[in-house]
């Protein structure tokens, strides 16, 4: 597994602009966390003598000396001061809104499986309805016209709804503390740690590029190359200008092409294995047939040689 560079910050690339936030990030380069501003609905509270009161001030000011920790390399420390910029945001926490997404999924698993024994039992439905009105050809037609249409409109609906997290008072916010933490776990190969941050990143702010690039590096690093090119899609998809995750996407897209290939030659060779055991009754191999690959399709044919 390779390690994450830290080295070659893009000092040029760090605003002299006081009060903006500096985050490096994995492999060099640095942005910019932003500042954030409270809703301007939220309700005055008592705090601070009756003055305008900030309920994520104690959490930005924890950011910053997580950012300073990270700079310095001291990760351990950062990830405290992120984890505290966490805790102190007010709203729904990170993982409230992971167990409503699993929550979510294993609903979604089951009105699926229901969905699909519907879409079955109604095909079921549909050939004894044929094979009993065979000799009446219009009136088979026509019923099985009603039936089709609703296993149609079934089988539209078998694939499980995406999960959508409600709507977060402070969610860029919270993206920002999540990722940030995300990328000092990293530093740590804690890649599994990270991986929940940046979930949680994402789900309070969907918009936020960073977030899915970090977890592309995370997916990466656990040999997950088919997510980690999903990853980097959805972060050029809101980044499109961005020319160093188009690299991602084209670097990704080539192992991903490479990995595809490996899974069909090694699923070849295992059909080989079986197609020999089974001819070597009849006093014959695989070696008497070729597999020819269809350049246009990429599926494989069988001829005898």
């Amino acid at each position: 597994m390779e390690s994450s560079a830290s080295e070659g910050f893009d000092l040029d690339a760090i605003s002299t602009e006081p009060g903006d936030d500096v985050v490096y990030e994995l492999g060099g380069g640095a942005s910019l966390a932003g500042e954030a501003v409270a809703p301007k609905d939220e309700p005055l509270t008592e705090e601070a003598n009756n003055d305008k009161y900030d309920p994520i001030a104690a959490s930005e000011e924890d950011k910053q000396k997580g950012n300073e920790c990270f700079k310095r390399g001291s990760y351990l420390d950062a990830i405290d001061f992120y984890t505290d910029a966490i805790e102190g945001c007010p709203g729904m926490k990170g993982e409230e809104l992971l167990e409503l997404q699993t929550k979510h999924e294993e609903q979604e698993r089951e009105r699926a499986d229901q969905r699909y024994q519907r879409v079955s039992d109604r095909r079921l439905a549909d050939r004894n309805l044929k094979n009993r009105n065979s000799d009446d050809e219009n009136d088979a037609k026509s019923e099985n016209n009603v039936v089709n249409d609703g296993v149609m409109e079934d089988e539209d609906d078998l694939a499980a709804k995406e999960f959508i997290s409600p709507s977060h008072p402070y969610g860029k916010n919270l993206a920002i503390y999540n990722s940030n933490k995300a990328a000092s776990l990293m530093h740590l190969g804690r890649y599994s740690e990270a991986m929940t941050s940046c979930n949680i990143a994402v789900l309070v702010d969907p918009t936020y590029p960073k977030a899915y690039i970090r977890r592309m590096t995370c997916h990466e690093q656990t040999k997950e190359i088919e997510l980690a090119l999903r990853d980097a899609k959805k972060a050029l998809e809101l980044s499109s200008g961005n020319k160093d995750i188009k690299a991602h996407v084209k670097r990704l897209e080539k192992l991903e092409a490479e990995r595809m290939e490996n899974l069909k030659d090694e699923t070849m060779g295992k059909l080989k294995d079986l197609g020999n055991s089974i001819l070597g009754n009849f006093g014959m191999s695989m070696d008497n047939f070729k597999a020819e690959k269809d350049p246009s399709t990429g599926s494989y044919s069988i001829k005898m040689v």
